[in-house]
């Protein structure tokens, strides 16, 4: 197919195509007998025929499709041919629409949803961005084949302004751009990506805000503490636990770990809050349903032993107490514990004390920062955190677990 220029795509005909895909998910997933079908699959090709004709012969001449010497008809500017008129409408449907940037970004979205690529909590956070970012701009009806570097520019530019958002908030949003020219280059859809072609070197980023990535030694020291005089329940336990390893929540909640077993843990499971994409042409996603899976990443490296202190052995023995019989450790009524009420348990104490709350995730930054402080090389680290590369293992390290003492200026440069 030749990509030429094309009649632009009234806010109307807009209308028009989504009341064509409301017709073609009710023949796909509403309960309907024969009957009914037939007339919704009829009543679908008459309202897409005439919207394709009139767009296609909007300032044209003529309203016939050209006759081939063969018998087949074809079309120009853009150029198709096809047996009968209805593959010829069809292909021209798409056209104007399936080829759009959000017609590729939904196919995008159902083939990483479909092929299990990436999880299903990145796939619902990418369609929250494009809804919220990308769905509002001219880009969004556009053919991608239309789409040029200085479109994106424009774009871009309308984004950062004078440094209305971070680069890391930049960078999400021309992820999933990246990621749906991607597709429309798989697809034989355009030759090439032309995310790859912007120069973003002028544009200007807000500097964001310094937040502490880990629990300071001192509060940490003071939460333990804390906890230690409260009557602790599950939830409460598996706080405990967790700033005495490097696990993530979803780890916790999946231990498995009986008294024969000691200080070692073996982590082969987590258990994730996952919603399914629905059918349709929404991008809606279901209800949560409680998942047990590999722990995240590859499971090569994310499965994997930790060697616990005497205090965390403490806290799985309690807990054992509690729950002796249950599949996972930390269980309460027969149900495994949730990240939400982790979460909200964990603000509660640290505000009962007076200290910055940091989420679940943030205590893995804590423990993997404590042990470079302690001189363990970050590639012995990167095992315990369950990583396949260093790279994100180097991600986690660094963060300011001492407190800041801004008195050793006046003692080393005085």
């Amino acid at each position: 197919m030749i990509h030429t220029k094309r009649t632009k795509i009234t806010d109307e005909e807009m209308r028009r195509h989504k009341s064509i895909q409301a017709l073609i998910n009710v023949t796909r997933n509403d309960i309907i007998d024969d009957a009914e079908l037939a007339q919704y699959l009829d009543m679908t090709k008459r309202k897409k025929e005439k919207l394709v004709s009139d767009i296609y012969f909007k300032n044209r001449r003529t309203k016939e499709f050209i006759q081939c010497k063969d018998g087949r008809l074809k079309t120009s500017n853009p150029q198709f041919i096809a047996k009968t008129k209805e593959e010829l409408v069809e292909k021209l449907y798409v056209y104007y629409f399936d080829n759009t940037l959000e017609g590729v970004f939904k196919k995008w979205t159902r083939h990483r949803f479909n092929t299990k690529i990436v999880e299903n909590a990145t796939i619902e956070s990418d369609i929250k961005l494009w809804n919220n970012h990308i769905a509002t701009t001219k880009l969004a009806q556009m053919q991608v084949s239309d789409i040029r570097v200085k479109h994106l520019l424009e774009t871009f530019e309308k984004w950062t302004g004078s440094g209305f958002i971070t680069r890391k908030s930049f960078n999400n949003r021309k992820a999933i751009l990246n990621g749906i020219f991607k597709k429309a280059v798989l697809e034989d859809i355009i030759p090439a990506n032309p995310v790859l072609s912007v120069d973003y070197g002028h544009l200007k980023f807000k500097i964001p805000p310094k937040k502490n990535k880990a629990y300071t030694l001192k509060d940490r020291k003071k939460l333990l503490e804390h906890l230690d005089t409260v009557k602790c329940d599950p939830h409460e336990l598996a706080i405990k636990l967790a700033f005495y390893g490097i696990y993530r929540i979803g780890e916790i909640k999946a231990l498995q770990w009986w008294p024969e077993d000691g200080n070692v843990v073996s982590i082969d499971y987590q258990i994730v809050d996952e919603r399914e994409l629905q059918p349709g042409d929404d991008l809606k996603f279901g209800k949560p349903i409680r998942a047990l899976k590999d722990p995240k990443g590859n499971p090569n490296y994310s499965k994997r032993k930790q060697l616990i202190p005497d205090l965390g052995l403490k806290v799985l023995q309690e807990m054992r107490k509690l729950n002796p019989d249950g599949e996972f450790v930390f269980m309460s009524e027969g149900k495994t514990l949730e990240t939400k009420t982790f979460n909200r348990r964990l603000k509660k104490h640290c505000d009962a004390i007076g200290i910055p709350y940091l989420s679940s995730h943030k205590i893995r930054f804590t423990g993997a920062s404590m042990l470079e402080n302690a001189g363990v090389k970050p590639i012995d680290i990167q095992p315990l955190l369950g990583h396949s590369n260093l790279a994100m293992t180097k991600h986690y390290l660094g963060e300011r677990v001492e407190e800041y003492d801004d008195s050793q200026m006046a003692t080393v440069l005085g």
